[in-house]
């Protein structure tokens, strides 16, 4: 970690945060054809445009030698309380990934690290969630986390595309 800073991502970093963001979806899984397609990433950009100023989002970037090399996202997000969360909001950690040249140097660490810290002092988030990679889970089982008993399923939703208005 010697030489890198650690600090809150800026609109300049936006660019950088998206190709993080295919690493760590190449790392999931995610097909070929679903990473490279231009759409997700502009609005993911877009986005990150809009929410990198939002009180309930925190994007944590490693700088080494002023390029962004590593990166880790909190958000706050309104749920039902339940057994295992009482209050009324959650923290989802995604986005967590670094380019492989800065790999083992503690980086993405540092950065999951800082928005632990965040959750803790600037919300009321008091479990915080993520779905790991079997290479990240021993980082985060050393940072507090224990695996979940549910299976995370997922259902793509279709819909008729809506014809223009016309005009």
């Amino acid at each position: 970690m010697e030489g890198s800073v650690v600090r809150a991502a800026t609109a300049a970093d936006i660019g950088s945060v998206i190709e993080l963001r295919i690493l760590m979806f190449e790392a999931m899984g995610t097909p070929d054809e679903d990473l490279y397609g231009p759409r997700w990433r502009a609005d993911a950009a877009r986005w990150l445009q809009l929410h990198l100023d939002d009180a309930g989002v925190a994007v944590v970037v490693a700088d080494v030698g002023g390029a962004v090399v590593s990166c880790a996202m909190g958000q706050v997000v309104d749920l039902m309380p339940s057994p295992t969360r009482p209050g009324d909001v959650g923290g989802l950690l995604t986005n967590v990934a670094t380019f492989p040249s800065h790999r083992r140097r503690g980086l993405s660490q540092a950065c999951v690290e800082a928005v632990l810290d965040w959750f803790t002092q600037s919300t009321r988030v008091e479990v915080v969630t993520l779905n790991a990679t079997a290479e990240g889970a021993p980082m985060y089982e050393a940072l507090g986390f224990t695996p979940s008993q549910f299976l995370q399923m997922r259902a793509r939703l279709t819909r008729e595309p809506t014809p223009p208005e016309a005009g």
